[in-house]
């Protein structure tokens, strides 16, 4: 049944596999955890949330999708200190900066609820910044 359930590389890796090469299902497991193991990312712990930084010329956009997914492997962190760390590492000449100093959201969910408005108010202004130009030019 195993071969039904998978697909793509998998498969491939499956297939591929010498015939008579596994003793048992437990041997098959140990050589598809050999591998596929290499292709999980390791977890990391709070303190790489507190090293992160917006770089300068990064779209808000591109830094909280950079940020949510490295807090995405982080283990074992409280919400409080995901935006605590968020708060942290973003640029504070933008305006969400103000907005989160002003009224803190208690989760990350909150956190991104609150920035949706500000990415879609980069994406405008972004918008407006290209018909601008081509207006002048």
């Amino acid at each position: 049944m195993l071969p039904t359930s998978l697909a793509g590389p998998t498969l491939n890796w499956f297939k591929n596999l010498a015939s008579g090469s596994s003793a048992s299902f437990q041997d098959l497991r140990d050589k598809f955890i050999s591998q596929y193991y290499r292709n999980k990312r390791p977890a990391k712990d709070v303190s790489s949330l507190y090293t992160m930084k917006q770089h300068e010329d990064e779209r808000f956009q591109a830094f909280l999708t950079r940020f949510n997914l490295v807090k995405s492997i982080v283990m074992e962190c409280h919400p409080s200190t995901a935006v605590q760390a968020f708060k942290l590492a973003m640029n504070r000449r933008t305006p969400y900066h103000t907005s989160l100093v002003v009224n803190t959201p208690k989760t990350i969910d909150e956190l991104n609820e609150k920035a949706d408005g500000f990415v879609r108010l980069e994406e405008e202004e972004a918008a407006n910044a290209r018909k601008t130009s081509i207006i002048s030019t």
